[in-house]
């Protein structure tokens, strides 16, 4: 094909960037280097949820047993809601179908990604400082912070909400703050009492006015990594923030302040916080910042071009966490970008890159709006009389359907197929009927 042989530079090593090297290997693209900036692969934070519609993606490329392994094992639902004050069950909202969600540490998710990438196809302590095209040999040149200088003939932007390679296609638009902060951390069940270390085997949402506590059953006591990943979504002023970064940490009081009242399964929380805070007492917290859509995605300097600068992940498509899908999201699309790239017939790189984007965008774009809004509801400054009542697990489910439901790899086939017509959708999927594999391109 086109692009198969193509020198492709991945510039960020977070779960967005490893997630395109897996979707590039697996397509075949394999004259691929990865440049990460930090010298060594840490990822902070707390657990992650990933959904049955990234699932569908990592099964494809055999990760099922590995992510469940380090993963909480089919928890009943997909989540149950609980009353801030009184602890009273509101509801739930069961799962989506096979495969389930999983929650899983970012960082042993990290590890399960990188599992399968060869060593010399990853460098580390490449800080991206400058990204030109030379129109001459139609190629991308990227210098980086200790000297060094590579050459590729596609760069793939996956470093995250504060890319450095948005900024070199200039753009100069900033991150909106949501209003929200979070606190991130971990208890130990070992820290519960056993009624509240049994409810949180489960994905609880405490639900309040202006916040709520969400926890994640991380991991599983077969692989001996099971704790509860505590995420305290606060509406807070952004003048609260004094931190240059928008990841630091503050004290468990801080949380505390926000909660002090609330049913005593989170008091059990604080308390296993407090158990678990570094040195000083704290915790993670990070503010959430939003994007507004990009219009483009890509940048081709000249035509007939066939190389080219392309966003994906949290560079472009950044999205709140109130449905779980920033993580799942740059799956899907490093997915879709590297089967764009395996089964293009033509050299042209624009054509490429606006077919990916013409299947995405629309999706991210109504993803971000309605994480968006799924937030706002989420934390809604309603009377506390009217709490229970106006919440209605059966509409927040409905409002879900469509992200989790969604069928990336059909998709695929199905736009492909259409835009080639020489291929069939027989020569487009393969079918494993094995429950730790779907349709895969």
């Amino acid at each position: 094909m086109a692009f198969t042989n193509k020198r492709i530079a991945i510039i960020g090593g977070g779960l967005g960037g490893m997630a395109f090297m897996n979707s590039a290997l697996y397509a075949g693209l394999e004259n691929i280097q990865l440049y990460e900036a930090a010298p060594e692969f840490t990822e902070v934070g707390a657990g992650v949820n990933i959904t049955r519609n990234a699932n569908r993606v990592l099964d494809a490329f055999g990760f099922r047993d590995a992510m469940r392994w380090m993963s909480s094992l089919d928890p009943p639902s997909y989540m149950e809601y609980h009353h801030y004050r009184s602890g009273d069950f509101l509801g739930r909202i069961e799962e989506f179908g096979e495969p389930r969600s999983r929650q899983i540490h970012r960082a042993h998710l990290l590890d399960v990604l990188r599992s399968k990438i060869p060593e010399e196809k990853i460098s580390k302590g490449k800080r991206l400082v400058q990204l030109e095209h030379d129109t001459q040999s139609d190629t991308c040149s990227l210098t980086f912070a200790d000297g060094t200088i590579a050459e590729a003939d596609i760069v793939v932007g996956c470093d995250g909400i504060k890319s450095v390679v948005r900024a070199h296609l200039g753009y100069s638009d900033h991150p909106v703050y949501s209003g929200q902060m979070v606190y991130r951390g971990y208890v130990s069940y070992d820290d519960l009492t056993p009624g509240t270390a049994a409810l949180l085997r489960r994905t609880v949402n405490f639900r309040g006015p202006r916040r709520h506590v969400l926890t994640l059953p991380i991991g599983n006591d077969e692989s001996k990594s099971a704790r509860v990943g505590i995420i305290g979504f606060m509406t807070e002023p952004l003048e609260n923030w004094k931190s240059e970064s928008w990841l630091a940490t503050a004290p468990v009081d801080d949380l505390n302040e926000h909660v002090k009242d609330w049913c005593p399964a989170v008091q059990e929380i604080i308390y296993g916080l407090r158990k678990s805070a570094d040195a000083e007492g704290k915790i993670l917290k990070q503010t959430l910042y939003v994007r507004e859509p990009t219009e483009k995605w890509w940048s081709v300097e000249q035509d007939a071009s066939t190389s080219g600068i392309i966003l994906i992940g949290d560079s472009v498509h950044s999205t709140l966490p109130h449905q779980g899908q920033g993580a799942c999201q740059a799956i899907e699309s490093g997915f879709a970008l590297a089967q764009v790239l395996k089964h293009w017939q033509t050299s042209d790189i624009a054509s490429a890159f606006q077919f990916f984007q013409d299947i995405r965008k629309p999706r991210t774009d109504r993803i971000t709006s309605s994480s968006y809004e799924t937030g706002k509801m989420a934390s809604a400054d309603i009377p506390d009389e009217q709490w229970a009542s106006a919440f209605t697990p059966t509409v927040v489910r409905e409002r879900m359907r469509w992200v989790m439901e969604y069928d990336l790899l059909g998709e695929l086939a199905s736009q492909l197929t259409a835009k080639f017509p020489s291929k069939s959708a027989k020569d487009l999927v393969a079918v494993n009927v094995e429950e730790k594999a779907t349709s895969v391109l």
